[in-house]
């Protein structure tokens, strides 16, 4: 009777230790492939976030093009007033005083329609480059011909305020273009 017992006990350890190393393979090998899983979900993780990044970057840049094509010869007087007015609120919104602010056709190349801003502006360095960043944030394409700062004069209450920032007349030469679509 104590041999079988002894069999027995043989028989359970040589089961458990076959037992325990079928599931230790078993897991050892759905760890593995959970791990490969998770590498491949990370790097489609990347590939999806660059994808993304690039999709806005290149709605921005389409919203350029869709507005920077056009069928006229010319901006229209919407156009040009809708900038004008964005001009102004720019310059009001950074507390910049537009002095004068004129607008031309220009004659350009065969297929590019150009109107030329030009505006003087009173304003200190700081306004200055926040106002130039801010027209470069546009979806126009917008190309500065011109920039000429020089101190502006100062009146007697400028003078009474020694602590306020200098303050520069702008002379802001810019132009817009469209290209004109083939038919």
């Amino acid at each position: 009777m104590r041999e079988r017992y002894l069999a027995l006990i043989i028989i359970m350890l040589a089961l458990t230790v076959a037992f325990v190393m079928l599931t230790s393979r078993s897991l050892d090998t759905n760890l593995r492939k959970i791990r490969n899983y998770d590498e491949r979900i990370k790097t489609t993780q990347e590939q999806l976030n660059s994808a993304r990044i690039m999709d806005k970057q290149l709605s921005q840049f389409a919203r350029i093009i869709d507005n920077s094509l056009t069928k006229t010869n010319q901006f229209s007087f919407d156009e040009i007033n809708e900038f004008k007015t964005f001009i102004g609120d720019m310059a009001h919104e950074r507390k910049i005083e537009i002095t004068k602010m004129t607008d031309t056709n220009k004659w350009s190349l065969p297929n590019l329609v150009e109107t030329t801003f030009n505006l003087e502006l009173e304003a200190t360095y700081a306004q200055i480059g926040q106002f130039i960043s801010d027209l470069e944030s546009q979806d126009n394409i917008i190309k500065i011909q011109a920039l000429d700062i020089s101190p502006a004069q100062q009146s007697d209450k400028d003078q009474q305020d020694a602590n306020a920032p200098s303050r520069y007349r702008v002379l802001l030469e810019m132009s817009i273009f469209k290209v004109k679509k083939e038919a």
